[in-house]
């Protein structure tokens, strides 16, 4: 089995955080917003412990993806396959716009 890494666990707290979000302002009457997203989920949900070195670098990075995410109007629960496959996506783009294809 693959052991987690820092930022697979950022993902899932963030993926939990945001389906608790969504929920919370759906009662509320309110809006999802970006910004206010943010701040929540960076305030209540930190799962590493003392917010320095590593995990919080990465935890920081991780919190930065959720205003575009909110932006793309897609429930909070498909935010772990929107964050997995939002890399595999983008080095995809990357390998065609390296002129491998131009010799045809």
């Amino acid at each position: 089995m693959k052991r987690l890494t820092w930022r697979d666990k950022a993902i899932h707290s963030i993926a939990s955080a945001l389906l608790e979000y969504e929920a919370q302002c759906l009662l509320m009457g309110e809006a999802m917003e970006g910004k206010s997203a943010k701040k929540w989920i960076s305030k209540e949900r930190y799962p590493f412990g003392f917010r320095e070195y590593t995990p919080y670098r990465i935890w920081l990075q991780e919190v930065a993806k959720i205003p575009y995410f909110i932006s793309t109007g897609w429930p909070a629960v498909s935010y772990l396959g929107w964050r997995n496959g939002l890399s595999k996506r983008h080095r995809r783009s990357n390998a065609a716009n390296d002129g491998q294809l131009s010799l045809f």
